[in-house]
């Protein structure tokens, strides 16, 4: 290899290196800028029955619970995440974060993300919401590739908030079905 073409290579990798800690960097930051309260937080996840067969609608309840969340949580972006126990991130991850930047004002910053379960084999889905220090709520789209009694997309909402210091175990989610 000539010496100039090594110079030229490793400049240019210097530059993708140095391109790549500048855009970790930034959205460490934006994650950052209206970060969320670690502790414990409440999670409450519903469905819209509207287009679910009224025989199906035992299937989807109201399910709330509470889960102690910790800053790398949030900066990953598991704490938002359908599945978030570390145990289900395999099965079921979420992906494609996407964060607005945060406001000098404190004003929702927006985030959206997609899931899937089992390589889309079992479900997919898209969420999109609102997120400040101490709340949070998506709306969630999910779909399934095969018909369930004529079911093959709901839509839900999760929505959670902060509730104080942990109380639960960490990766352990206390569920509560009302």
């Amino acid at each position: 290899m000539k010496p100039s073409l090594f110079i030229t290579l490793c400049c240019d990798l210097s530059a993708v290196r140095a391109s790549t800690t500048l855009t970790l960097s930034c959205l460490a930051f934006c994650f950052a800028a209206n970060a969320q309260t670690p502790g414990d937080w409440q999670y409450t996840i519903s469905t819209d029955l509207k287009s679910i067969p009224d025989d199906m609608r035992i299937n989807f309840p109201t399910v709330t619970f509470n889960a102690c969340r910790s800053v790398a949580d949030f900066e990953s972006g598991r704490a938002f995440a359908l599945q978030t126990l570390a145990s289900s991130e395999a099965r079921c991850p979420s992906t494609n974060f996407e964060r607005s930047r945060a406001s000098a004002s404190g004003a929702p910053t927006q985030l959206s993300f997609e899931f899937s379960c089992d390589g889309g084999k079992s479900l997919t889905g898209t969420a999109k919401g609102n997120v400040t220090a101490k709340r949070f709520e998506f709306a969630m789209t999910t779909r399934y590739p095969q018909s369930v009694s004529g079911v093959t997309q709901v839509q839900q909402t999760m929505s959670a908030r902060f509730v104080g210091p942990c109380k639960s175990k960490p990766n352990q989610d206390e569920v509560k079905i009302p």
